[in-house]
C-alpha cells in the first residue's frame, strides 16, 4: 500500500463520503443519486496520485444505496492506510525554527496526531502564545508563533475554514523602515488538533500564512 495521500486530502474524502451518505438518506430520485455518485467517485479517485484495483474496489463499495455509517467508516479506515503522516520533527529541528524563543516548550506528539496533521500547533498557556510548525513547499520545516486571546468564541477559522471555537491570533511583524512592529492576524481554531481534522483545502492555510507575513 503506497502512502500517497496527505491528511487534508483524506479529510476531503471523508467530507465527500459524508455528503454521499446524506444524499442516500434524504434524496429519493434515483437519477439524482446516480449523478452525485458519479461525481463523488471522480472526486475521490482524483485525490489519489495512483489508483490501483484495491482503491477502486473500496470506492465502489461507497456506491451502495444502502451504505451505513458503520460500513463507510470501515471503508475510510482502509483508505486511511494510504495517508502519509506528518513527519515527526526532532527537538533540534523545532528549536532551530524558533531559535529566538528562550525556554521553548514543545509538546509530545503521538502517531495518531501525526496521521491527522497538516501542521502541528500547540498553545503555551504561560506566555499566551500559539506555536505552529509545518513543512513548506521545499519540504523544509518552518513555523511561526503569535499571541492568542484569553477567550474563545464561536466563529470560522482562517486556517480550516470551518466553524469552531476560535481565538484571535496576532503575530508581530516588522514592516516599517524605522523598525516599528505591527501586528497581523485573524481568528483560528483554539484546538489545533480539531483544526487539522477539519482541513480539507490547503488554500486557506496558505492564505493565512500570506496574511500574517
Amino acid at each position: 500500500m503506497e502512502k500517497q495521500l496527505y491528511p487534508y486530502q483524506f479529510n476531503y474524502i471523508k467530507e465527500r463520503v459524508a455528503h454521499l451518505i446524506n444524499v442516500y438518506n434524504s434524496v429519493n430520485d434515483l437519477n439524482t443519486i446516480a449523478s452525485i455518485q458519479e461525481a463523488t467517485r471522480e472526486q475521490i479517485l482524483n485525490t489519489f496520485q495512483k489508483v490501483d484495483s484495491h482503491i477502486q474496489l473500496e470506492v465502489e463499495k461507497l456506491m451502495n444505496y444502502q451504505l451505513s455509517k458503520m460500513q463507510a467508516e470501515k471503508i475510510l479506515s482502509t483508505l486511511q492506510g494510504y495517508v502519509l503522516p506528518f513527519e515527526h520533527p526532532s527537538k533540534k529541528q523545532v528549536d532551530k525554527v524558533f531559535r529566538k524563543v528562550k525556554k521553548l516548550k514543545t509538546p509530545l506528539i503521538s502517531n495518531e496526531v501525526l496521521l491527522e496533521s497538516t501542521f502541528i500547533g500547540w498553545n503555551d498557556v504561560a506566555s499566551n502564545r500559539k506555536y505552529i510548525i509545518y513543512y513548506n513547499d521545499f519540504g523544509k520545516l518552518d513555523g511561526f508563533y503569535g499571541d492568542i486571546s484569553n477567550q474563545t468564541v464561536k466563529g470560522f477559522c482562517s486556517i480550516c475554514n470551518k466553524e469552531s471555537r476560535v481565538i484571535l491570533f496576532m503575530r508581530k511583524t516588522r514592516t516599517t523602515s524605522d523598525g516599528q512592529y505591527t501586528k497581523k492576524g485573524d481568528y483560528i481554531c483554539f484546538d489545533s488538533t480539531v483544526c487539522n481534522q477539519q482541513i480539507s483545502d490547503l488554500s486557506y492555510f496558505y492564505h493565512f500564512l500570506n496574511k500574517i507575513k
